[in-house]
């Protein structure tokens, strides 16, 4: 059975991701910090789950997940950086704080993760922001995903035997997007949950560096 460490599994895309791969025969270490009820009953109702509680922006709680796993000789085999938050405001309203806070997470922590712990395929969970849209409102959080593409690219120099696949989703209905108005929501394309899951699944044995997006 492969271990698959993901972070972010309480949210939309987590909770979605989780449970396709609980019921193919992956155990799943469901890193979260918030929600916890649903990673519970995901526990509850799976014995190949694993539920994790942890603040990721604290770098002694990743060194404890790291002490955990070698403790408990569990290898990674995909370790999926999921886990995100951005800022929506207007470009006048934003400053360091909000900056230095989205990078935390969807920048750092990903960085850490990829170099403390040990694994044999990397998925990043980026977006179509760090490709070829740009909106003010989210200016640190698609810098973020630029540089979480980036880091798949350097690790895969430092590490040439691991495997560092990226994929860049479009518009994903999750509560990250719950700041659109209703009649907004009904013009966009949204990438289903479902499709997501799978694009995701689909590079677990790819064995190439991949960077891929998935529009609608």
């Amino acid at each position: 059975m492969k271990y698959v460490l993901l972070t972010g599994a309480s949210g939309g895309l987590g909770v979605k991701l989780s449970k396709y791969l609980l019921n193919n025969n992956y155990h799943v270490i469901m890193l979260y910090n918030k929600n916890k009820e649903v990673i519970e009953e995901l526990h509850a109702k799976y014995s190949n789950a694993t539920m994790y509680q942890i603040d990721l922006t604290n770098d002694n709680e990743i060194d404890e997940l790291v002490k955990y796993l070698y403790d408990y000789d569990i290898n990674i085999d995909i370790l999926i950086n999921n886990a995100a938050i951005e800022n929506t405001s207007s470009i006048d309203d934003k400053n360091k704080d909000t900056f230095f806070k989205v990078y935390e997470l969807n920048t750092y922590v990903p960085f850490k993760l990829m170099k403390d712990i040990k694994y044999n395929t990397c998925i990043n969970i980026s977006s179509e922001n760090a490709i070829d849209t740009y909106d003010e409102v989210t200016v640190e959080y698609d810098l973020s995903k630029v540089s979480l593409n980036m880091l798949g690219k350097i690790f895969k120099m430092k590490y040439p035997n691991r495997i560092y696949n990226t994929i860049c989703f479009g518009w994903l209905d999750t509560k990250m997007n719950s700041y659109l108005d209703e009649d907004i929501k009904k013009e966009i394309d949204f990438v289903p949950m479902d499709k997501a899951v799978r694009e995701i699944v689909k590079l677990f044995d790819k064995q190439e560096d991949k960077e891929v997006i998935i529009r609608k």
